[in-house]
């Protein structure tokens, strides 16, 4: 993807120096956005903390997490499915879940698909990068374009290492990781950091003929993997997009078989590849997904991949990953969401399968609800 990048007239040095009068009390009364999916309502949910050294750095955090709220109402076992980078970050929201409270409507029974999304700025709305990430930016697209890609490599890990971007920079250097890990086949990692980069970057950050092109190389990694129930949703996405005529023209056609495969009788194969979204000490290496169909299993496993858990809007389910053996969720538990973790780079196919009460939701199945990458 070739994408242009707004240069902003603070450097780091500069913003460090700003922030450096900022007290660490003030610091966490900074904008904060929490936004949630889930059944619950919240009753008490305080943002966590910005941690000291990112103001100080001058980094904004993003972080995407799974929960499970139980019968009287408390936050538990929350999950790091996305985020920008930083581990302070991610570590705060974990951190703060316990406090959470929501209001259930039954008291017998736990709600175990919740999704908050945190992001955390020092100033909402400063799309702009500084003369330091652009640098290290235009030394990364120069490496690419000559095919050096062992040196456009080595910049993109010192760069993301370093850490200190805003959220705008993180937007571009995870696109950047995206477009290393393809020029090097990687097209699993190309997949989720272009996912990312779509998540954290706002429409000013990622718009009009940026965020189509981009929603369209996701809409290509997704069919190509087999993950036809995002590749959808990725596809609803463009459909919103202003001046798509020319990507909905395309990629329609596409969409279109997709849609008659997932109402089919036949098997959706999804190649799928675990890998750990989570800085922090306690992340583990996972992959997550919203299937289609309600009878699931594996295949093909390759490295360690442990166990799995689906979470649904009113149960959850846990177990042993294992070939051979079939899984089904109710249709009345409502929307799911499954998660199989494991080791790092572990892969495996996940199966779905069709059924009766599958052919009865097939339409609504297909439809959109959410963001392609709740």
């Amino acid at each position: 993807m070739a994408l242009s990048i707004r240069n902003g007239v603070s450097s780091v040095a500069l913003l460090t120096a700003l922030l450096a009068n900022v007290s660490l009390c003030h610091a966490q009364t900074l904008d904060h956005e929490l936004s949630n999916l889930g059944k619950a309502l919240v009753i008490d949910q305080a943002p966590p903390d910005y941690p000291g050294h990112a103001v100080r750095n001058g980094q904004e955090g993003w972080v995407r997490m799974h929960f499970v709220v139980t019968p009287d109402g408390r936050a538990i076992d929350p999950i790091i499915i996305e985020s920008s980078g930083g581990a302070g970050f991610e570590e705060e929201a974990r951190k703060v879940l316990p406090s959470w409270r929501f209001d259930v409507a039954s008291s017998d029974a736990e709600l175990p698909d919740n999704i908050v999304t945190v992001r955390t700025e020092i100033r909402r709305g400063r799309d702009a990068a500084t003369s330091n990430f652009i640098r290290r930016y235009r030394r990364i697209v120069t490496h690419l374009h000559h095919e050096e890609y062992d040196n456009a490599r080595r910049l993109v890990d010192e760069a993301y290492a370093l850490g200190g971007w805003n959220l705008y920079e993180s937007a571009m250097l995870w696109l950047m990781m995206g477009r290393v890990d393809g020029a090097e086949a990687n097209f699993a990692g190309k997949l989720e950091n272009y996912r990312r980069a779509l998540a954290i970057g706002t429409r000013k950050a990622l718009g009009g003929k940026d965020r189509r092109e981009l929603l369209s190389r996701i809409f290509e990694l997704e069919d190509k993997f087999g993950l036809f129930a995002d590749a959808l949703r990725t596809y609803a996405l463009l459909e919103k997009e202003r001046d798509n005529s020319a990507e909905l023209a395309e990629f329609g056609p596409r969409a279109a078989q997709i849609t008659a495969a997932m109402k089919s009788d036949e098997v959706i194969r999804a190649s799928a590849t675990i890998y750990n979204p989570c800085n922090c000490d306690k992340g583990e290496p996972l992959w997550h997904y919203r299937p289609s169909r309600r009878t699931f299993s594996f295949a093909n496993l390759n490295g360690n991949v442990k166990r799995f858990e689906a979470r649904c809007e009113t149960t959850r389910i846990r177990g042993d990953v294992a070939e051979g053996k079939s899984w089904t969720l109710a249709s009345d538990w409502g929307d799911c969401r499954v998660f199989v973790f494991g080791d790092d780079g572990a892969t495996f196919d996940f199966l779905e399968h069709q059924s009766a009460s599958d052919n009865k939701i097939a339409d609504e199945a297909t439809v959109a609800r959410n963001h392609v990458l709740d």
